[in-house]
């Protein structure tokens, strides 16, 4: 007697990162810790350590814990741009040294040129993420081994952001020279994942649904707003946000106290930070946040999403006894 069995059985991108599933946390500034990345990870996907605004101390910490959590690959996500080059090469050379499985970069098309042979050099598996056609074109010709096409529909900030995720990645596929490229932006649940599959993305990147797990290192107050908020809810800014240049474009939550001045500031807010932060910023999330109805552990979003993916057909040999 033969038992069917389903499974995802790889593709390019789980063979170059060492994966289960294509399925990739966003590096989430201060959101996507240790604890975290390590349940991505230990579930099949691929963790990725927020290293933005982590003094470079504080992000060789996080790199050890994760290891100390997890025996699968990982990686880290950097923004070259943010803090200036002296403040990027210090968290470069930790990340050299560490050596993670990979290196995913944002913002970071004014660096790429050095950084990315010399990433490569050192082992690492080099990932970048482009908001339009012309971005992921100097990605590739820079030397990245992934682009991920970041869709409009994306929380947190966007590089360009104004090109819905269809639409780009079906274009920066074209361009992409043989590349794996990974989708971003809206993503929750496994019929996401299976829709942009089907147009050619090697995977997803996801951002938002992460927020609302038991590992993130998100204030509880902003997880309740991420599960009860509906798609209606996010708003595209190019206003002010939390440490970044005035007219960095990047979507929130919005604030909608009219007597609350900090409403026009986008951020996040850490498990660490006073309950006034979660409760007065316009909060980072993507348009995906009306599918989100509750805090699950990380595995059990893995998992959903996962679901999505296209799955082969194998038989087992039951032997009765």
């Amino acid at each position: 007697m033969n038992e069917a069995r389903f499974d995802f059985t790889g593709n390019a991108i789980t063979q170059l990162c060492g994966v289960r599933y294509p399925i990739f946390l966003g590096g989430m500034a201060a959101i996507s810790g240790p604890q975290l990345v390590a349940a991505v990870a230990n579930a099949g996907g691929m963790g990725v350590v927020g290293g933005l605004r982590l003094p470079p101390l504080t992000l060789r910490r996080w790199i050890e814990e994760t290891r100390a959590l997890t025996d699968k690959p990982f990686g880290v996500n950097l923004v070259p741009q943010f803090g200036g080059p002296d403040v990027f090469e210090a968290q470069f050379q930790v990340v050299l040294k560490a050596k993670p499985r990979l290196l995913s970069l944002f913002y970071a098309e004014a660096y790429c040129a050095d950084m990315i042979p010399r990433a490569k050099d050192a082992g690492l598996v080099v990932m970048v993420q482009a908001g339009s056609v012309e971005l992921a074109k100097i990605a590739i010709a820079q030397g990245a081994d992934i682009v991920v096409a970041q869709g409009s529909e994306s929380g947190g900030h966007l590089n360009r952001g104004t090109i819905g995720i269809m639409p780009l990645l079906t274009s920066i596929l074209s361009v992409a020279e043989g590349r794996p490229v990974l989708a971003a932006g809206g993503i929750v649940r496994g019929d996401d994942v299976r829709a942009l599959m089907s147009l050619g993305a090697s995977g997803v990147v996801v951002g938002t649904a992460f927020i609302a797990t038991d590992e993130s290192n998100a204030h509880p107050l902003y997880k309740q707003k991420i599960v009860e908020a509906t798609t209606d809810d996010t708003e595209y800014r190019t206003g002010y946000s939390f440490g970044w240049t005035y007219g960095t474009p990047h979507r929130v939550i919005p604030n909608r106290d009219k007597w609350n001045l900090l409403r026009f500031i986008g951020g996040g807010a850490r498990a660490i930070d006073k309950p006034r932060m979660a409760k007065k910023l316009s909060l980072y999330a993507g348009q995906g946040v009306g599918k989100i109805d509750s805090v699950v552990p990380a595995a059990q979003r893995v998992a959903e999403l996962a679901s999505g993916l296209p799955m082969t057909t194998s038989f087992q040999s039951l032997i009765a006894v």
